[in-house]
């Protein structure tokens, strides 16, 4: 009982309530209050329950989309290529992988950049692992240059699809499982809500940041969709640079452990020092600047 009434407490805190309009507050009972607070309370639980069922109905319909575009491949010039085309879990079928696609490239540019851009979108909406390894073949698949911004882009956009679905089918969800986290970012967020974008911007950057929390607590947070994007399309821009330009020289890694090195994590940390500073410089001048104004 105690568990349900703090968890309620906590939904209460996530979630704006509604506010009734034209009802005189002091013409009704504080029963009736409390039998009209619970009813509605059920009624959105029963809501949520049912709409949360259309997470694993989309995640379905997303697989099957990507089983057909695999099927409908344009064909190898080799046959013997085509056991290399799975998702990679070892630096030498990353290798091999992209040796396949680079000669699959020339013939199929626009099918290439489809399936690639689908596959990043698909594990970015459904928050599953593996960006590291899409932005190494995208540098070697497309170089620095063009796989860099690419990369970026599909990163913001499958962001965007996550903070989407949580949003509307997962709320009450993410709030039972992740009560705890989500009071420790809710804090975080809230002390710097005057300067949001920046505080985004920062935990993006910081090496080891649980991004994929980060993402499905943002709707629960109330963070403005436009913010959220621009601030993981630039917070995760120089992981992804320093992954995509890895994966340019594709051949000279041994293993992952070569892109998660000391320098990568000391020059992530650099960045995002000087973001953070950046942030509080602007906070500074705001308050310096809203008294002068008022």
């Amino acid at each position: 009982m105690m568990r349900q009434q703090h968890d309620s407490e906590l939904e209460m805190e996530l979630i704006p309530r509604q506010i009734s309009i034209g009802v005189d507050s002091s013409s009704i009972t504080s029963s009736t209050t409390n039998s009209t607070t619970s009813s509605k309370s059920s009624s959105h639980f029963m809501k949520s329950s049912v709409t949360v069922w259309f997470i694993p109905l989309i995640f379905a319909l997303a697989t099957f989309y990507m089983y057909i575009l695999s099927t409908n491949a344009p064909p190898l010039k080799d046959d013997s290529d085509r056991a290399t085309l799975r998702f990679p879990r070892s630096i030498e079928a990353l290798k091999n992988l992209s040796n396949t696609l680079q000669h699959y490239r020339d013939d199929h540019l626009a099918y290439l950049l489809l399936v690639y851009g689908s596959t990043y979108l698909y594990k970015q909406s459904f928050s599953l692992p593996g960006s590291a390894i899409l932005n190494l073949l995208g540098g070697a698949l497309f170089g620095t240059w063009l796989g860099f911004p690419f990369c970026c882009l599909l990163t913001a956009v499958g962001a965007t699809l996550c903070y989407l679905l949580v949003a509307h089918f997962a709320h009450n969800l993410v709030v039972e499982c992740c009560h705890k986290k989500i009071s420790a970012l809710q804090k975080k967020v809230e002390a710097g809500r005057d300067n949001l974008f920046f505080v985004l911007l920062f935990m993006r950057m910081v090496p080891m940041s649980p991004n994929s929390l980060i993402t499905i607590t943002c709707p629960l947070l109330n963070v403005p969709k436009k913010i959220f994007f621009f601030s993981i399309l630039f917070g995760m821009a120089p992981y992804t640079f320093i992954s995509v330009q890895t994966g340019s020289f594709l051949s000279q890694l041994n293993s992952f452990d070569d892109l998660f090195s000391l320098r990568t994590f000391l020059t992530l940390g650099l960045i995002a020092t000087v973001a953070g500073c950046t942030g509080l410089a602007v906070a500074r001048v705001r308050r310096n600047i809203a008294p002068t104004v008022l």
